[in-house]
């Protein structure tokens, strides 16, 4: 498939980040999870699974309007977003 921004899946640092409660947007377990996530490494975990990608970096988390740390829009596979977020986490703990 290719990148079509309308229906890309957005794959925002809250998710990864350790430091967060599930209820602040951590989606994955600890184990999965990194301090302080960057847009770089979730765009590398991407790439390693060759997904087109995009980066934002003046876009902020609904649950913290305040705070612009960006986010990812990749590609739309059919794999869903649940089983995609694993694999991406894989490589921001290996590069960690």
């Amino acid at each position: 498939m290719t990148y079509d921004p309308d229906v890309a899946i957005t794959l925002w640092p809250e998710y990864f980040d350790i430091n967060l409660t599930r209820a602040q947007g951590r989606r994955l377990p600890k184990e999965l999870c990194v301090e302080k996530p960057d847009l770089d490494i979730i765009a590398k975990g991407a790439m390693m699974l060759d997904l087109e990608f995009e980066i934002l970096e003046n876009m902020s988390y609904p649950k913290f309007p305040r705070e612009k740390h960006g986010c990812v829009r990749v590609e739309r596979t059919d794999m869903s977003k649940t089983k995609l977020l694993p694999k991406i986490a894989e490589v921001l703990v290996k590069n960690q």
